[in-house]
């Protein structure tokens, strides 16, 4: 995408191309990759109407993640863009999950275009040839997919109880062998409690200091060395640079915890990039992660 970005500006100028994405986390990683700074849709808009942001002749705008683009705000931009002579690119997966709102704009693109939409065919992201044929099978919705996956013993069945224990102890044993693993409930109730289930565990091990907690949303604790995620956007809570900002979505790790409430975190893996979260916003919008 960089390399797209400086192709066109070569020739169009700098400043010449724009990224968008659903989301403020999709569209932070967009900006990471093309190098320049993004906005998600509905904030683009927003700036439209109250500021006069648009588009100009030989401008190139990147829409990322498009599958999950509602097709009215699509629809909204590419009007535009088409009024002012700029080129818009959607980029995504029409496999993948569709838009909260109304969607299935791009994969009816993406069908009607078949003939010059282009796509990526070749799976780097697994080990095994049979994981990367069964993943394509997997979502292209072929259910007989799901008789490689048991034929290696990729699936599990048990009650539910069962099933969350063989889950958690799964990924308790990828961490404590250094590995990132994702451990993903049915139920925000499920959730809520493995979450808890961990916290007990990095507590007991000194990965994690109670001495003084806050209160999260949904009644949860958390201190120093919790791992926590943002669930609302707040441009106002920004790093001290100003460059990074909350997001709905993003991980975060606490490094302190007031008396009053409010948390101090910073990007996992960063030394540096702190924001103080006031006690309102983590007591409504801050989840265990």
């Amino acid at each position: 995408m960089n390399a797209l970005r400086r192709a066109w500006e070569k020739q169009h100028g700098f400043g010449s191309v724009v990224g968008l994405a659903p989301s403020a986390v999709a569209a932070q990683v967009l900006g990471d990759d093309l190098g320049i700074a993004t906005e998600n849709t509905a904030k683009w808009w927003q700036n439209h109407l109250t500021r006069g942001d648009t588009f100009k002749a030989g401008k190139l705008v990147i829409i990322d993640e498009a599958s999950l683009a509602g097709t009215l705000s699509l629809d909204r931009i590419t009007a535009l863009a088409a009024e002012a002579g700029a080129k818009v690119l959607l980029v995504g997966d029409y496999g993948q999950l569709q838009s909260v709102d109304a969607g299935g704009t791009f994969g009816m693109l993406v069908a009607d275009r078949h003939h010059d939409a282009p796509e990526l065919v070749d799976v780097h992201r697994f080990i095994h040839d049979w994981e990367k044929t069964a993943s394509l099978d997997l979502r292209h919705g072929r259910t007989s997919v799901i008789d490689t996956y048991l034929g290696n013993h990729r699936i599990t069945d048990g009650d539910g109880e069962e099933m969350i224990d063989a889950a958690y102890a799964a990924w308790r044993a990828d961490r404590d062998t250094g590995r990132v693993s994702v451990l993903i409930a049915e139920t925000r109730e499920d959730v809520t409690a493995l979450n808890a289930r961990a916290r007990a565990d990095l507590i007991l091990e000194g990965r994690i200091t109670p001495a003084r907690e806050a209160t999260l949303a949904e009644g949860t604790l958390a201190g120093v060395g919790d791992t926590i995620i943002t669930r609302r956007n707040e441009r106002r809570l920004r790093t001290g640079t100003g460059r990074d900002w909350v997001r709905n979505g993003e991980t975060w790790r606490i490094t302190d915890v007031r008396e009053d409430g409010s948390i101090t975190i910073r990007k996992p893996g960063r030394r540096f990039g702190s924001i103080v979260l006031p006690a309102d916003y983590v007591a409504e919008h801050v989840d265990l992660g």
